[in-house]
């Protein structure tokens, strides 16, 4: 019985670790813990990852747009929030991200995109500018969300 209940223990364990690894899972938590707040519901998705890099689709209150996110030893953190020139891999490029990862990333968001409704797709690419993020304004409220058109 208690080698059946440590195989189960370690069944469990695996997929707990499994989900907890999951970028597709862990981004939005996170971005939400940021960002979400009762009465302004965060919505992430598409979520699409390359290495570690992953490209966002986000909608607040009305609002939109896209994150770069990238993935260090402390995490997944915001790299940086933009609307349509997340999608061109020349741009990610330009902001280091191999030839590889860039193409990958578009392609990846592309397919995405692909099945969200154009209402949401018109929010993405509503964020004007490109907004940088850094540690200190990753943990700091709505950070980022200034660039943002009013």
């Amino acid at each position: 019985m208690k080698k059946i209940i440590a195989i189960l223990a370690g069944v469990l364990l695996a997929s707990m670790a499994s989900a907890d690894d999951d970028p597709r899972q862990v981004i939005p938590a996170r971005l939400k813990v940021m960002f979400e707040r009762p009465d302004k519901p965060l919505d992430i998705a598409p979520v699409v990852v390359q290495g570690d890099w992953a490209l966002v689709g986000w909608r607040q209150d009305g609002r939109g747009g896209r994150a770069l996110m990238k993935k260090s030893h402390h995490g997944w953190s915001i790299y940086l929030c933009s609307g349509d020139s997340l999608k061109d891999a020349g741009m990610l490029e330009t902001i280091g991200l191999s030839a590889h990862d860039a193409v990958e990333l578009v392609a990846k968001l592309k397919d995405a995109e692909a099945d969200v409704d154009s209402s949401a797709l018109a929010l993405f690419s509503s964020f004007e500018g490109t907004v940088m993020m850094n540690g200190a304004s990753n943990g700091a409220g709505h950070a980022g969300h200034e660039g943002h058109a009013q």
